[in-house]
Order: structure tokens, then sequence, then C-alpha cells
């Protein structure tokens, strides 16, 4: 819930504080400016609407379930606009992820294995990172 709360509002990226809260997630400040540290059930995450930037992770969805969940949501919410892989470089590593040429934005969704590595290790957890 919390990948499509920021892929419906790419557009807006400052109301995706609100509509998290809305939705039910815990929001406090981050350590930098104008991050939010968010929490729900059965994951963790960060919202920079400044950066359009949003990364939800959690210890209890594996990767390969992750990847699945956001492909399908990218297919649902924008058909006929979503390309495998990173915007530059394609598809090289599942956690490429895919690229959403969405109206007026490209927006990027990949994965990671949970953690501040960025590392596309299968190791039961896993992060949906979305650069709107």
């Amino acid at each position: 819930m919390a990948t499509e709360i920021c892929l419906r509002n790419y557009r807006s990226a400052a109301e995706i504080p609100a509509a998290l809260e809305a939705a039910g997630f815990t929001l406090v400040p981050g350590m930098d400016e104008g991050v939010s540290e968010v929490t729900g059930p059965r994951i963790f995450g960060w919202v920079d609407p400044s950066q359009n930037y949003c990364s939800f992770q959690s210890t209890d969805v594996p990767l390969a379930d992750a990847i699945a969940m956001g492909s399908a949501l990218a297919g649902t919410l924008f058909p006929d606009m979503v390309q495998e892989g990173h915007p530059e470089r394609g598809l090289s590593s599942p956690c490429d992820g895919l690229s959403i040429f969405a109206p007026q934005s490209l927006i990027w969704v990949h994965y990671a294995a949970a953690g501040n590595s960025g590392e596309c290790n299968v190791d039961g957890t896993s992060a949906i990172i979305l650069n709107l």
C-alpha cells in the first residue's frame, strides 16, 4: 500500500506524507531535513518529498515477492508505460527493476535486500525504492 501511495502521488510528492498517515502509517522526522521515517505493519522506510524519493523495506517479504508486487502495481497503475530495467542501463539484474514512462515524468522502481547495503541479495528480506 505504501508503494502504491507514492506511485499515485508522483506528481504531487509533497502530499505523500499526509497520504501515508491517512492510510495508517506512522511518520516521524528522520535524521535528514525533510525526510520522514515511515513505519507500518511489516514495513519500515523513508520518504523524502523534496527529492521525490520513497523507500520501503520488509524483513518478512522475500525479494522475489517484492519484485512481483512492484511489477504488478506498476502495470496496473501505468498500463503500457512500463519497461523492465534501469532507465539508462536496461536490465542486468532483477533488482534493476523497471522504468515507468508516466505522463510528464520518468519513475524508476528498483529493489534491494532490506538494510542499507543496496545489495541484490536473496536473504528473505526486501526493499522497494522509488525515484519519482
